[in-house]
């Protein structure tokens, strides 16, 4: 395997990439593989045999290696399933900053942010039910406005609405609370996919966000102000 191969699992319906590395040193590089296959080994344990089965000596003899290896990567299990999740959803991130920086107007930038959310998360729906909401750890859910993924997708939403308010294609609104409330909006529809069997067309929901929200902050075109009649 070298530094640039790029492994993609699939386990049931859950998809999971593993982004490739820039090149450094063999030992780095080695390393590097241990993670991943200790990952890989998570993923397959879950999709398999369900969260419950995912102990760090059941990880170590899927994986083929000591108990004690796989400490040496990971402190606990709360730790190897947090770097799971991460992995899972880093490459996002790249997918919507391409939406976003499109050569088109920032309502149909913000429209295909959501369909490629929402299509990102539908492709992985058994790993994502597993990772965001069979875990026990309150700290799961919070932690995401704390994310530096959660703030970067804040941002980059902002400046969207930033240039579109400029454009003049949005009315004057606050663009970092109105990022938070669309990113909100999308989540929101996540949620309702992974958990319930719902199997609406991702187009059709994503059609949907975009919709309300945008109807919402589009410039509002001006109306000629009626005079009261005054009766003499």
């Amino acid at each position: 395997m070298t530094e640039y191969d790029l492994t993609v699992i699939y386990y049931d319906r859950a998809v999971m990439t593993i982004e490739p590395q820039p090149k450094t040193t063999s030992s780095t590089l080695w390393q590097a593989h241990k993670r991943r296959s200790i990952q890989e080994a998570v993923i397959r344990l879950m999709c398999r045999d369900g969260l419950a089965a995912v102990t760090m000596e059941r990880v170590a003899q899927e994986t083929g290696i000591a108990k004690g290896t796989v400490y040496l990567h990971y402190r606990d299990k709360q730790e190897l399933l947090d770097s799971v999740r991460e992995s899972a959803l880093s490459p996002m991130l790249a997918r919507l900053d391409e939406a976003l920086a499109a050569d088109v107007a920032a309502d149909r930038k913000l429209e295909a942010f959501s369909s490629r959310y929402l299509t990102y998360f539908d492709d992985r729906r058994d790993l994502f039910r597993i990772l965001l909401y069979e875990r026990t750890s309150t700290r799961v859910y919070g932690s995401r406005f704390q994310s530096e993924r959660y703030r970067h997708m804040q941002s980059s939403v902002a400046d969207v609405i930033a240039a579109g308010i400029e454009a003049g294609i949005f009315r004057a609104v606050d663009p970092q609370k109105t990022a938070a409330i669309f990113l909100d909006a999308n989540f929101g529809i996540v949620n309702q996919r992974l958990l319930t069997e719902d199997r609406t067309p991702v187009a059709e929901d994503a059609a949907l966000v975009s919709e309300i929200f945008l109807t919402g902050i589009r410039t509002r075109p001006s109306t000629p102000r009626v005079a009261r009649r005054i009766a003499s």
